[in-house]
């Protein structure tokens, strides 16, 4: 099962203005492959191209070698279903009804359904999430419950390829992983080719292997997660600052959007200077809640690969590095202190605390002494933090030699840019 789809040199216009240009590319039989580009950049059309509902102006399209405009309705329906963007219900068919349409194309002129066609109904519904709708009215249903309608009888059309535009637009996020999951189970286990157009880059890589980036009509990139979702090609398809990183938990590529300052604007910001103490995901809210105040900011020590580094990075920041797994020698140490005098006040984040690290609170130390504001976040929580059972002693000795204590991030807002609302509002 599955089929080769081979797109080549398309072009279409709408009222003289175009949206596909000289489009072309290949899936492979078996194929699962997401469909990324901002809005206009050509997916949903491309993908109506595909299933015959817009005639291209030039260009052609192939499936296992033969074109498109060779199949009559029958043929093209029992190779590839289609899952629409949005869907309406003019008349009140049962959802039953609805799905039992996925077998029109195997179905003889006034031939009825048979047991083996009822039991693929049944069995599509099941894995829709849909079986308990069956006897309802479409016209009656929610957005999402017809868009799992509509997908169920997509999956009772038992296709080659299935083609997905936007099918998660109206599910809640438990629906949205249900139903591509469940494309992505048809194409393992069934080898449908599956050529989706999806809008959560995020969304569309926990569930896809291949991606299609289109960019005013045209293939900007095809491949790999990480031959495609690139910071360069997120900023010239989508036109937003962005970086991407590996979730920590799955490992999975993901993209998140930043409003970056440049350097210049980073030291030219109208708020304190503040350097930030370490790195890891527990200090990636305060970095991004005080350079959202326009402090001037400076990270650090971290290690090359952690997400405080990426963050210094993406934001042109000073920032010191060291080695993972390895304390700092004392080139960093002079690096550190001089970005703590530098700045206005150092900030201690709720970051963990280990033997690695510990030694990095030398330098805090005499950056107090010599009167530089130091402020310990969550101080006390260090315990649940707390890797060498030598954290609090050293804290509290920094506490009594003035080191300011913030229960929470909120906190932040009054000691470090005074006059202004809370930092996540």
């Amino acid at each position: 099962m599955g089929i080769n789809i081979e797109v080549h040199g398309l072009k279409l216009a709408y009222d003289a203005q175009p949206v596909l240009e000289e489009t072309s590319f290949t899936v492979e039989r078996g194929g699962l492959v997401a469909l990324l580009g901002a809005n206009g950049a050509g997916k949903s059309t491309l993908l109506r191209c595909i299933s015959r509902i817009l005639r291209p102006t030039s260009g052609s399209i192939l499936l296992d070698g033969q074109g498109l405009e060779q199949f009559d309705s029958k043929e093209a329906a029992r190779k590839m279903a289609v899952v629409p963007q949005e869907t309406t219900a003019d008349f009140d068919f049962t959802v039953e009804d609805i799905v039992m349409m996925g077998r029109f194309p195997y179905l003889g002129r006034f031939q009825k359904e048979e047991q083996k066609d009822r039991e693929i109904v049944r069995r599509s519904m099941e894995m829709t999430g849909v079986s308990h709708l069956a006897e309802r009215s479409i016209a009656a249903l929610s957005g999402g419950e017809k868009q799992r309608v509509i997908m169920a009888r997509a999956v009772c059309q038992q296709p080659e390829a299935l083609l997905l535009d936007e099918p998660t637009a109206n599910l809640d996020i438990g629906y949205q992983s249900m139903l591509l999951e469940l494309a992505a189970r048809l194409n393992r286990e069934q080898k449908v080719t599956v050529i989706a157009a999806i809008h959560d880059i995020n969304l569309a890589v926990h569930h896809f292997n291949r991606f299609i980036l289109l960019s005013g009509g045209r293939v900007m990139a095809a491949g790999r997660a990480e031959e495609v979702i690139t910071p360069e090609n997120i900023r010239k398809s989508y036109g937003v600052p962005a970086t991407t990183y590996r979730h920590p938990l799955h490992g999975v590529l993901q993209v998140s959007v930043v409003r970056g300052r440049t350097s210049e604007e980073n030291l030219s910001g109208s708020g304190p200077a503040v350097h930030v103490i370490g790195g890891g995901e527990e200090a990636l809210p305060v970095l991004e809640l005080l350079s959202q105040r326009g402090c001037r900011l400076s990270v650090g020590p971290v290690s090359a690969q952690d997400s405080g580094c990426r963050f210094a990075h993406f934001h042109s920041l000073p920032v010191v590095i060291v080695p993972p797994f390895t304390s700092m020698n004392g080139v960093h140490k002079e690096e550190h202190l001089k970005l703590m005098r530098e700045a206005d006040m150092v900030v201690v984040p709720p970051i963990p605390l280990g033997e690695g690290n510990l030694p990095v609170f030398e330098e805090v130390e005499t950056a107090l002494d010599e009167g530089k504001p130091v402020y310990i976040i969550d101080l006390a929580g260090v315990e649940r933090r707390d890797y060498s059972g030598k954290a609090r002693p050293l804290l509290e000795s920094l506490v009594e030699k003035g080191a300011g204590v913030l229960e929470t991030f909120d906190d932040l807002h009054e000691t470090i840019c005074p006059g202004g609302g809370k930092l996540n509002e």
